[in-house]
């Protein structure tokens, strides 16, 4: 028996470079969103510089209720290209 209000976590493709884009729309449409960033120092012509970038190359998660599977609208979101699979994070029983 699952509690009520157990979110799934889904992986999603996103449009290259259009993270920002998507995690904005998703926001907008009440999604809750994890997208892991970190430092990339990289070094040009004349210097150094550091970007931050998302850990995961094309890839976020959002959580939504998985009785509810609003695939649509999450594949229909500007910066969204698909939602690849889906993972219910295990809950602690008591």
């Amino acid at each position: 028996m699952t509690p009520p209000n157990t979110c799934a976590w889904y992986i999603v493709q996103f449009k290259p470079n259009s993270h920002r884009i998507a995690l904005r729309n998703l926001h907008r449409q009440g999604f809750k969103t994890f997208l892991p960033m970190h430092d990339v120092t990289r070094r040009t012509a004349i210097k150094f510089e550091t970007v931050i970038k998302p850990l995961f190359a094309g890839y976020m998660f959002v959580a939504c209720d998985p009785k509810e599977a609003p695939w649509r609208q999450i594949n229909s979101t500007y910066g969204i290209s698909r939602m690849r699979s889906a993972y219910n994070w295990p809950t602690r029983t008591v």
